[in-house]
């Protein structure tokens, strides 16, 4: 089925500075929007994603576009205690919403969070032992130069993980899927955010990033090998692993 014309994301909504601003206007309620909208899938989604990440000692992951820790936490639940994760995010909002979740679990000296831009990560190269990413990818602009850098801050044998939503393949629920997102996503999201139009970006973000196969196409592109994925419930979202 073809994207509706409606649908169609102009260039400008992928405006670094816009992408701040709403995701700093939603951050108070992100977290709650989230379990809501996934009707509380996104847990399992971002589980599955994290058990991919290399068991190492001493281990160094960078969980980009950390948002509110969600993945940094779990991270620290499935390693031992000399693992230790810098989390990344270009929204200030999100960042101090991030940092008092990490004060209260206890983990702020296990997990480190700063601001920065995925498309131009502060690190140098082969710092950590895998970089992950969820459902932030489809956000940046150049999201090619965004997987690129997550590469290049990587080890060698180091892994890439990326989490993210993903245009629906089976015929059956595909049209179901789209009647949520582009309907009762938005609705839902306005309701709870108490913020007009703050989800109206987010199903044609969904809609218009690549499929699996495409997507492993641009990792592979990005200098990265062995490439796999995993479809989630009913193909929703995907996981994508790639090795340096």
């Amino acid at each position: 089925m073809p994207v509706l014309n409606s649908m169609h994301m102009d260039k400008s909504a992928k405006d670094p500075a816009k992408i701040q601003t709403m995701f700093s206007t939603i951050a108070p309620r992100y977290d709650l929007l989230n379990r809501v909208l996934s009707l509380g899938i996104d847990g399992y989604w971002r589980k599955f994603a994290v058990s991919q990440l290399p068991k190492v000692g001493n281990a160094r992951f960078l969980d980009v576009a950390t948002g509110t820790c969600d993945v940094a936490l779990e991270i620290m639940k499935r390693f031992p205690p000399d693992a230790k994760v810098v989390g990344v995010d270009f929204s200030e909002g999100m960042l101090e919403l991030g940092k008092e979740k990490v004060r209260k679990a206890g983990y702020q000296n296990r997990i480190d969070i700063r601001f920065a831009d995925v498309t131009s990560l502060p690190f140098e190269d082969n710092t950590f032992d895998a970089s992950i990413i969820a459902f932030g990818i489809r956000n940046v602009q150049d999201y090619r130069k965004g997987i690129s850098e997550m590469g290049r801050v990587v080890k060698r044998g180091g892994k890439v993980v990326v989490l993210e939503f993903t245009s629906i393949q089976n015929r059956f629920f595909r049209a179901p899927y789209r009647f949520y997102i582009t309907k009762v996503l938005p609705y839902i999201g306005e309701l709870i955010s108490g913020k007009k139009g703050a989800y109206k970006y987010l199903p044609s973000s969904m809609i218009e990033f690549p499929g699996p196969e495409e997507f492993k196409k641009v990792i592979q592109a990005a200098g990265l090998h062995d490439v796999r994925y995993w479809k989630l419930t009913f193909g929703i979202a995907a996981v994508h692993v790639g090795t340096k």
